[in-house]
C-alpha cells in the first residue's frame, strides 16, 4: 500500500483544472494518476483537505500513483504504519453516515442518519413543519438540531468502531454537510469528525486504514488520517 499526497505546482493553472472537480467528477479526475484499463476496480481511497485556497489530496492506494501533467506534485511513500493494541492515536475522518433500512417494496435503502434522526423526532413529538423544527431550542437556547446532529454522528461512528478495530475516547462533529453531485443528481452527505481512539485490534484497524470507514469513497469520504500520541506517564 501507499500513502500519497498531491498538490499543485502552479496554483492558478491547478485552480482552473479543479473547476470542472465537483464530488463525482473529482473522483474521476483522480482516476488520471493511476493509468488502468477500463475494467480496473478502485483501489483507492482519498480526501481532499484544502489549505487555505491550495486543494490537497491525501490517498492510501495499493498502486502508486503518478502525475499525468507538470501542475501537480504527488509525494508517495510506503504505507505500512507499525500498529499494536493499546496504541492511543489522534484522528481525522470524513464520512458518509447512513442507515440502511428496507423499503416498502422490501429492498434494502440507505438515508442519511441526520435526516433519519430528524424525521424519527417530529414523528415522536407530533411534529411535521420544518419552521417549528427550526424554532425548537433547548434550555440554554441552543437550537436542539444542533445536538441532535452531533449526537447522532457519534453515535453512528461509536457503533462501528469495535468492528473496525478501535474504541474512542473522544471525539467532536466539526462539519455536516450536505451535496448533490452535479450531472448524476446523487446527493449524499459528509461528516467531519476528529478526535482521539485506541487501537483495540491492530489486524482489524490496518484494515481500516487501507480500505476505510462507510459509504461515498467515490466521493472523499472514508479515509481515516492518524497521528501517533504521546502520552505523559
Amino acid at each position: 500500500m501507499y500513502f500519497s499526497v498531491i498538490t499543485p505546482v502552479n496554483l492558478r493553472q491547478a485552480a482552473y483544472e479543479m473547476a470542472q472537480s465537483a464530488a463525482y467528477a473529482e473522483h474521476q479526475w483522480l482516476w488520471k494518476f493511476f493509468p488502468s484499463n477500463q475494467d480496473q476496480q478502485r483501489d483507492f481511497i482519498f480526501r481532499r483537505y484544502d489549505q487555505e485556497v491550495t486543494p490537497r489530496f491525501y490517498i492510501v492506494s495499493k498502486r502508486e500513483p503518478v502525475a499525468f501533467s507538470d501542475i501537480w506534485q504527488v509525494q508517495s511513500q510506503p504505507y505500512a504504519p507499525q500498529l499494536s493494541d493499546g496504541q492511543h492515536l489522534s484522528f481525522q475522518l470524513r464520512a458518509n453516515p447512513v442507515v440502511t433500512k428496507t423499503n416498502d417494496k422490501g429492498k434494502p435503502q440507505r438515508h442519511d442518519v441526520v435526516i433519519d434522526a430528524k424525521k424519527r423526532f417530529l414523528l415522536e413529538h407530533g411534529l411535521t413543519e420544518d419552521a417549528t423544527w427550526r424554532d425548537l431550542k433547548q434550555d440554554e437556547g441552543k437550537p436542539l438540531l444542533y445536538d441532535l446532529t452531533q449526537q447522532t454522528c457519534l453515535d453512528w461512528l461509536q457503533s462501528r468502531s469495535d468492528r473496525l478495530g478501535f474504541s474512542i475516547v473522544a471525539a467532536n462533529v466539526n462539519a455536516y454537510q450536505q451535496h448533490r453531485a452535479d450531472k448524476r443528481e446523487i446527493r449524499f452527505s459528509t461528516v467531519d469528525f476528529s478526535g482521539e481512539l485506541i487501537v483495540t485490534d491492530h489486524e482489524l484497524f490496518q484494515h481500516t486504514l487501507f480500505h476505510g470507514i462507510g459509504h461515498a469513497k467515490a466521493f472523499g469520504c472514508g479515509l481515516l488520517l492518524v497521528k501517533k500520541l504521546k502520552i505523559e506517564s
